[in-house]
This record gives C-alpha cells, sequence and structure tokens, in this order.
C-alpha cells in the first residue's frame, strides 16, 4: 500500500519482492527485540551502533515490509503515525521462530517480552518507559569496564523451582505493620510485591565477581501518596517493598542475595 507520493505504509506490509539474505546484523536486530519486545528505532541505534544510521533504518523497513521478521504494532499506529516520531518495533511470531530454528533464542530482560495468557501484563506506555529505564542500564553497562547487564532470565534460571513454575515468579507475598516510617498503614495488611523489572548488574573487582540487584518500580499515574491503603500509591509500594527488603524475602524467592529499590 503506497501513500499519495509513492512510499509505503508505516503500518501495513508493502512487498516489492526484494531479496534479502539474512546476515550476522539481522540476527542481532531479532535477539534484541526478542530481548525487550518492544524497541524503538533510536533503541537499536544506540544498541547496535552501525556506520549507517540511513542504511541501518532502511534494513528495518526491509526486514518489516520484507520478510515479517519484525512488526510494527499496528493497534498503536495513533501514537506513533507522526513521521517525526521514532518508529516502534517488536519481533514478530516469525521472527521468534526463525531464532529457535537458529538455536540464537537471547535471556529476555522483561517478562512481558513474549505474550502470555497470563502473568502480569502493563499497558504500551507503561511497557515503554520500563524498557527505557532498562536499556539506558544495559547500554551503560555495555561501555562500561568490568560491569555485566543481569537480565531476569538470568535471575530466575537460578531460582527455585516453585518461583519459575508460578503464574508470576516476580510477585512475593508481604504482610505490611504500622510503622512510623509509614503512618499510612494503621493495621497488618496481606499484600503482593510485583516489580515493573527485575535486574542486576555483575561487577568484576579484584579478579572476583560481585552482584548487586534491583527491582525496578515505573510510575506514570499512581499518586505519591493516598489517605488509604485500598486504592496504589508509590508510598503504598515504597512500604511493601520496604517490608520485603527487611525480611529478605527475595532470597528465597528469588535466589538472589541483596535487593535494592529502583523507583522512576
Amino acid at each position: 500500500m503506497l501513500d499519495s507520493v509513492g512510499r509505503r505504509s508505516r503500518f501495513k506490509r508493502t512487498r516489492t519482492g526484494k531479496r534479502l539474505t539474512l546476515g550476522d546484523r539481522d540476527i542481532e536486530i531479532l535477539r534484541w527485540l526478542y530481548r525487550y519486545r518492544y524497541l524503538r528505532q533510536t533503541h537499536l541505534l544506540k544498541l547496535l551502533r552501525p556506520k549507517s544510521e540511513k542504511r541501518f533504518v532502511e534494513r528495518l523497513g526491509d526486514l518489516f515490509h520484507e520478510t515479517g521478521l519484525i512488526d510494527r504494532p499496528e493497534a498503536n499506529a495513533t501514537l506513533f503515525d507522526a513521521h517525526c516520531m521514532s518508529m516502534l518495533y517488536e519481533i514478530s511470531d516469525a521472527g521468534i521462530a526463525y531464532l529457535t530454528v537458529q538455536d540464537a533464542l537471547p535471556e529476555r530482560a522483561v517478562t512481558f517480552s513474549r505474550r502470555r495468557s497470563r502473568g502480569h501484563r502493563p499497558q504500551l506506555l507503561h511497557q515503554l518507559m520500563i524498557i527505557e529505564t532498562l536499556t539506558d542500564i544495559e547500554l551503560a553497562c555495555l561501555y562500561a569496564p568490568n560491569e555485566r547487564f543481569v537480565p531476569i532470565d538470568e535471575i530466575l534460571a537460578r531460582a527455585p523451582a516453585t518461583t519459575r513454575d508460578a503464574p508470576n515468579p516476580l510477585s512475593i507475598a508481604v504482610t505490611l505493620r504500622p510503622n512510623s516510617a509509614h503512618p499510612i498503614i494503621r493495621s497488618p495488611l496481606e499484600a503482593h510485591v510485583i516489580p515493573d523489572a527485575l535486574y542486576g548488574i555483575e561487577y568484576e573487582m579484584d579478579g572476583q565477581k560481585l552482584y548487586r540487584f534491583w527491582a525496578l518500580e515505573c510510575e506514570r499515574t499512581s499518586p505519591a501518596s493516598r489517605s488509604t491503603t485500598v486504592k496504589s500509591s508509590t508510598a503504598l509500594k515504597r512500604a511493601a517493598y520496604h517490608a520485603m527488603i527487611a525480611t529478605k524475602a527475595f532470597q528465597g524467592h528469588w535466589g538472589i542475595p541483596n535487593l535494592e529499590l529502583n523507583v522512576r
């Protein structure tokens, strides 16, 4: 489908019959999209650092139109239809199948990177906020000496089997008790901590590998506080995390030695 000046639609595949031979760079594009599910064109440029940005952007267009290995989410076209906006990409089912055949599936950095019938699935704008935060952190690790980003799949691979098999392995039950630090809690409250993301950074120091882990919370709409615990707020979430960290429940549930909270 072409527009009035002969350009292909941004969201409808228009094949021209161009033959493509997939190379290592194409596989890396698919792997990054599988790792995060959604990535903007600007994310991919930062992560892959091509010599020619123009040719790289053209290649993304070919991978979408000619191969069907990547998608441009049509359901969200109204958010990204302006040509000044950086295009949003998503790996397609065909792309996942191709990586599977190539035995090239990477570890995921977010738990919503594959469509599931169950589990926590935030909305697109919230997902993009999570992705923006994590890609910035991973990029910093990629170009920092002696640092390595530890994604959620690597963490869960070492977690207890009961956690890996749970409907939502990120969910931890906690009990919030009244205390002076969180006056909103007036009586014992049972709750669940469900981070938007869980990640770590591996450091090498004096030949020894050290690890630090973070639970990520990205807030778009929740107010800083409420006068009730019936509805969510940043203050209530902080109280839940403090209770979970104080009891070190994360050690038994995720099998990690430490945890800090990163609120954005």
